[in-house]
């Protein structure tokens, strides 16, 4: 019996089903913007504040995963099991 977490395949599958078609959505709307220059200000908005927001919003439950990883076992196993170096599984229990 081995102490690695099986990947849930499935949910990696519809999570990049479902990002695929929230960035198409995004993409079709910004092309539907006739004045260039909206455009261009919608795409940095996509780009510089609403695609930060969503990696925020992730944070949380990955370092929630992490720390329920990290129950029993050391930083270099938590490591060892999620492929992150040691001063990255630290980073997500501290929150950063």
């Amino acid at each position: 019996m081995t102490d690695t977490p099986p990947r849930d395949d499935q949910a990696h599958t519809d999570l990049r089903t479902l990002t695929t078609a929230y960035v198409n959505a995004v993409q079709a709307r910004l092309r539907e913007i006739p004045d260039p220059i909206a455009r261009e200000y919608a795409a940095r908005l996509v780009q510089e504040e609403l695609l930060p927001d969503v990696v925020k919003q992730t944070k949380p439950v990955r370092a929630e995963a992490v720390s329920i990883l990290k129950e029993g076992r050391t930083l270099k196993e938590v490591g060892s099991l999620t492929g992150l170096s040691i001063a990255r599984v630290d980073q997500l229990l501290k929150g950063k």
